[in-house]
């Protein structure tokens, strides 16, 4: 017997196919930088998308997209549900993508029970789009949250940079989402829908997980600056070759988290050469540096480690300069979400597992304005941020429909 979904699962499955198209990549996975061609392409689908399911679309100035089903009122508080468009490079077509169209399906099923006759809505929903998730090409990540829960300055978002000089700001006026609408406010909750990005539900052979909380994370840009020269007649002794303090820097990185036996994640997943040419020494290297762990107090002393380590490596002829961009604290989601969550799943017949977020998502800086809550589903092999990444659809259906038990009961409550 086939299983009865909250909202309509073939629907769920053939928009992700839509969505997926938007920058798909010859591996099956997607480039969908923020505010690039190919997410304008994407949010120019969500809006139509929504304004056919009835909704209002609001673009505030940092081009987050709300689609706005004012059921309750003007003056009845928000429910907001969503996540994000945009993509690492040859990432996956289901990261953060799914969490969108899926919070989307479930505003057409509340409608729709609405409509005949259901209980009527106590609360307005949002369908949200967050702008710079990933963070793949402006830094920091989860920059669009962050500016409308307070925790980040507009001025400071917009003028972001990518790897050629490009501004957030200019990005999203390309592709016509700079907005100036004002966001909703009042906000009750938060829910975000995503794959798990890990194993550990796959591993324990289960389809619905309630993320407890998240972990710890420090993330750096570290500017070294030295002096180009030709790589031919520059002695040795007379070069300031800007890329041996990142390379040290890179060993250093990893080293911190060999000696925690891997406990702590350390990367330097990118790094910038300037001028990058096979015969000039480097004389300007940006490097990106993150380190990720649930122990407070040993992400605190790599903190202070990698900070003095970066410093000890600035010198008359090559400088080094860090800056902090990221400093998450580990922390917990809100309580009677996570249990609503797990009792609309077991009464589905789903069941559940409880773990820990990894990775950094935007219901983490919307805790700090609202409820906040996050359901995850299996990932094949972990695999995420990879053309491969999967989820059978199956447990698609299956996590939109648990999402859509949720709002359902915060939406009537």
């Amino acid at each position: 017997m086939k299983r009865k979904y909250a909202c309509d699962a073939d629907r769920l499955l053939g928009a992700l196919d839509e969505v997926s198209a938007f920058g798909r990549t010859a591996g099956g996975g997607v480039t969908r930088l923020a505010a690039s061609r190919e997410d304008g392409q994407a949010r120019d689908w969500l809006r139509a998308r929504l304004a056919e399911a009835g909704a209002r679309v609001l673009i505030d100035a940092v081009g987050n997209m709300y689609g706005v089903f004012p059921w309750a009122g003007p003056d009845a508080p928000f429910v907001f549900a969503g996540s994000h468009l945009d993509s690492q490079p040859a990432g996956g077509r289901y990261d953060g993508a799914y969490g969108v169209v899926a919070a989307l399906e479930a505003a057409r099923a509340i409608a729709r029970t609405t409509a005949r006759g259901g209980p009527k809505p106590t609360r307005n929903l949002a369908v949200v789009n967050w702008t710079n998730e990933e963070g793949a090409r402006f830094a920091p990540s989860t920059l669009g949250s962050a500016v409308y829960a307070g925790l980040v300055e507009t001025e400071f978002a917009l003028a972001r940079a990518d790897g050629t000089g490009i501004t957030l700001g200019s990005a999203l006026e390309d592709i016509g989402y700079r907005g100036g609408d004002a966001p909703p406010r009042s906000l009750a909750a938060y829910l975000e829908l995503h794959i798990e990005q890990g194993p550990e539900l796959e591993r324990e052979g289960k389809t619905i997980g309630v993320v407890e909380g998240n972990w710890g994370t420090v993330k750096y840009v570290v500017e070294i600056v030295g002096e180009a020269a030709h790589t031919g007649p520059t002695a040795m002794a007379r070069r300031r070759d800007a890329l041996l303090p990142a390379a040290e820097l890179i060993l250093f990185a990893r080293g911190l988290s060999d000696q925690t036996g891997g406990a702590l994640l350390s990367s330097v997943g990118r790094l910038d050469v300037h001028p990058n040419s096979t015969n000039v020494v480097p004389g300007h290297v940006r490097l990106y540096a993150e380190f990720r762990d649930a122990d407070a107090n040993r992400l605190e002393d790599t903190r202070a480690r990698f900070e003095a380590r970066a410093r000890a490596l600035s010198t008359p002829s090559v400088s080094v300069a860090l800056t902090r961009t990221v400093d998450r604290p580990a922390g917990a989601f809100d309580p009677a979400l996570r249990a609503l969550i797990e009792r609309e799943a077991h009464g589905a017949g789903y069941a559940t597992h409880r773990l820990a977020t990894v990775a950094g998502h935007d219901s983490i800086p919307l805790r700090a304005v609202a409820p906040s809550a996050m359901i995850f589903v299996p990932s094949v092999g972990g695999v995420s941020h990879n053309e491969t990444e999967f989820t059978p659809p199956e447990d698609l259906a299956a996590g939109a429909d648990v999402l859509t038990r949720v709002l359902t009961r915060l939406m009537t409550s």
